[in-house]
């Protein structure tokens, strides 16, 4: 055998060999920033909107249920779009309390705070943090005891402009009326 084809062999075996690994990273690099341009495209306002518009909170546990990748999601639209994430975050605990009111009369405790506010974790996954991120209603340094579902109320009468969204504006008037029967002692329909 000529010593030019036995050279030439493995000088051939090592191209196509490192072009393929060539070809694998690239691939790789290709799937990593597909998965990261599929991440980034998530479309957070559809997934919170749909969440928010389906949510039907059953009990006093009900933001309990609420899965952790949905309170995620909640705080990344929060990044994204401010407005949309108080219309839906204010749509869940609207609907929360409506639901109280519905089924027991009144509000309930959605949290108990710690006496030591630094026992208080503040950037936790829960719709009470996106709550109070919201509102602005929690001081750092003075942590309420409690706070109620009922706590909407203040929330709306301080922001009138989102009972133009009409779920919300339809569960507030629904709290209205629930209200309005409970004062008067009329509990049950009849």
């Amino acid at each position: 055998m000529n010593l030019n084809k036995i050279l030439f062999l493995p000088i051939l075996f090592l191209l196509f060999n490192c072009n393929q690994k060539q070809e694998k990273t690239e691939n790789g690099i290709n799937s990593e920033s597909e998965l990261k341009t599929q991440s980034e495209s998530r479309n957070y306002k559809n997934e919170v909107s749909e969440f928010a518009l389906n949510f039907s909170p059953k009990g006093a546990s009900a933001l309990d249920s609420i899965p952790e990748n949905i309170i995620k999601d909640f705080r990344e639209l929060r990044a994204i779009d401010e407005i949309a994430h108080e219309k839906y975050v204010t749509l869940i605990f609207t609907k929360l309390y409506a639901e109280h009111l519905q089924c027991c009369h009144q509000s309930y405790i959605i949290k108990h705070f710690p006496a030591d506010k630094s026992e208080y974790d503040f950037d936790k996954l829960t719709m009470v943090n996106e709550f109070a991120f919201m509102s602005n209603y929690l001081d750092a340094e003075k942590l309420p005891e409690i706070w109620t579902s009922g706590i909407i109320e203040k929330w709306l009468t301080e922001n009138p402009e989102l009972l133009e969204f009409e779920p919300i504006g339809k569960y507030n008037q629904f709290i209205k009326t629930v209200s309005e029967k409970i004062k008067n002692g009329d509990y049950w329909d009849n």
